[in-house]
């Protein structure tokens, strides 16, 4: 983020916001969730940071301060009388401009361990990463897992955490506001992407790892300005990073040894870097001029007088075509044959005309946290798809995504009005949850469903071998009599069980309430990751399925003695 021009993160942390927001898209109902006071009349911004619920069931939701201190809102879903606690808070921590608490991840086996992992800027020269034991309203074990992570104790901090595919622990750092870690820099942690083993440790696979030489061998990715936050994608695991830019925003999906090219670059890398799967100018719009165009099969090919920059499932705007048929708003790249020519789906007679212009969509100017839909309670076209935050316009997008080839293919404003949008998190209820840096209210907004259907909160679980993973299942909309609803593996490997309950009952009165499934994967001799599918049915609902993917490892014995599986 930029304490100037673009971000106002710094300039509105001492000022009032009331709770006004609103969804775009009219399938959605929004409610104020919470207000976040610690007292009656409390009414002061709290600095907000982050947002997430854990993944054990528990109906809690911890929300991150910047100030240091994590609170959980628990009960919220399940119980009359939801309250907030004070689960842990920062010390030492370092607040100036953007530094401070700005990011968590629950571990893989959360539901078993309780660990929960904080990213903090602990001094004007150190960030750590901090582990907590999460089985109660209050942390304990507090545990430093990395620390010496770079920072100039100003702006450009990254904050970025999350357990990808392979079970292990990922950050982001940016180039600490100064140009630290760029391009070829492989000696620092600044500007990068770091990949650790969930106890701290170097995984002797880091693509980087050079033994006794120069590198960093914690370095997994490289070449990003301020990766501010990163989510996983739920159908993939794969990182999805976002990336607060110079002149545009940026969501790359990162690899191993991936390049995204800052400082030489930004959206407009070459062969061999990384291009961004998502980009928007920063504070403003890209207009490129047309040089011709062409209809054929109700596809339209473009072409620019200048390279265009534009990615599939871009927002454009059409206007001053000679032929009017052609100028059109909300049309989406679908393809981009050449740095000049990108094309579209266009109704319409097969036709060709000049001039006019392509324009995109202001979404903002500082890319902030966003959530995958995995859940039921939206219908297909929502599911697997990208929501994504800008705290500089208080908007947020949905990036509809096609899972069987993981692509963008369309990018629309979702919501607006939301001070210093922050962060989102998809809720056990099936409904998404966003807060502001500046705002006093979650907020809760959840599809309109018509009819009684079976909600599965997530639709992809991850699971460690030997451990323990859990979902809530709720309904749409309310039954006009009780319904059971049943759980069981249908296929893959018989080392998933389902623990508890394999059959649950709603009624007219509970129908809105998530009920916890808890599953389990037993050990096995084998060294390869194993799969399963859950199917969710009922009488009368059309069946909902979970894809459970087991991760093949080191199995502590000693903690399943020790916890059980209860």
């Amino acid at each position: 983020m930029r304490p100037l021009g673009a971000c106002f993160w710094i300039a509105v942390s001492g000022m009032s916001f009331s709770a006004i927001a609103a969804v775009d898209d009219p399938d959605w109902v929004e409610t104020v969730f919470s207000i976040n006071r610690d007292a009656p009349g409390d009414t002061s911004p709290k600095g907000h940071t982050g947002l997430a619920w854990a993944p054990d069931g528990s109906d809690r939701l911890f929300v991150l301060e910047k100030g240091g201190r994590v609170r959980i809102l628990s009960g919220a879903l399940t119980t009359a009388s939801p309250a907030w606690s004070t689960f842990a808070v920062m010390d030492p921590i370092h607040t100036d401009s953007e530094c401070g608490l700005i990011g968590m991840a629950f571990d893989p086996d959360f539901a078993s361990n309780g660990f929960v992992y904080f990213f903090v800027t602990a001094s004007d020269h150190e960030q750590q990463i901090i582990r907590y034991r999460g089985r109660g309203n209050v942390g304990s074990s507090r545990t430093v897992i990395l620390d010496r992570l770079p920072t100039a104790g100003a702006n450009h901090d990254g904050g970025g955490i999350g357990f990808a595919a392979d079970g292990k622990l990922y950050w982001s750092i940016g180039d600490l506001g100064n140009g630290t870690g760029v391009n070829a820099d492989l000696a620092s942690l600044a500007s990068k992407v770091g990949r650790a083993n969930r106890d701290g440790s170097k995984p002797s696979d880091n693509p980087f790892n050079d033994g006794v030489g120069p590198n960093n061998e914690y370095i997994f990715a490289r070449g990003f300005r301020n990766p501010f936050t990163m989510q996983i994608q739920p159908s993939t695991g794969r990182i999805w990073l976002n990336v607060v830019g110079t002149g545009y925003e940026q969501v790359f999906v990162v690899g191993r040894r991936d390049h995204g090219g800052y400082s030489a670059y930004e959206n407009n890398q070459p062969a061999n870097y990384l291009t961004p799967k998502i980009v928007y100018r920063t504070n403003g719009v890209d207009t490129r001029n047309l040089v011709d165009v062409a209809r054929s099969g109700g596809v339209t090919t473009f072409t620019t007088s200048a390279p265009h920059g534009f990615r599939v499932g871009s927002n454009l705007t059409i206007a001053g075509v000679a032929d009017a048929s052609f100028n059109q708003s909300g049309l989406y790249v679908a393809s981009v044959p050449s740095a000049l020519t990108f094309t579209a789906q266009q109704a319409g007679p097969d036709a060709s005309s000049v001039g006019g212009a392509a324009t995109t969509l202001d979404q903002g100017g500082c890319l902030t946290g966003g959530a995958f839909y995995d859940a039921t309670l939206a219908p297909a076209g929502y599911r697997g798809n990208f929501f994504y935050g800008d705290c500089n316009s208080g908007r947020i997008m949905r990036a509809r995504i096609d899972e069987a080839n993981d692509a963008v293919i369309g990018v629309d404003y979702w919501a607006h009005g939301i001070a210093g949008q922050v962060d989102i998190a998809a809720g056990p209820d099936g409904a998404l949850y966003y807060i502001g840096h500046s705002t006093n209210a979650v907020y809760r907004a959840a599809f309109r469903a018509a009819a009684p259907a079976i909600v599965v909160a997530n639709r992809n679980l991850r699971i460690d071998e030997g451990g323990r993973v859990a979902t809530s299942i709720s309904l749409a909309a309310a039954p006009v009599a009780p319904i059971e609803v049943s759980v069981v593996r249908s296929a893959g490997d018989t080392d998933v069980t389902v623990l508890e309950p394999s059959a649950l009952t709603f009624t007219p009165a509970n129908w809105m309430r998530p009920q916890v499934v808890r599953f389990a994967a037993a050990p096995d001799p084998d060294t390869t990751d194993d799969a399963a599918t859950i199917s969710v049915s009922a009488d009368g609902l059309a069946t909902e399925t979970i894809d459970v993917t087991v991760l093949d490892m080191p199995v502590d014995l000693d903690r399943i003695f020790r916890d059980g599986f209860e």
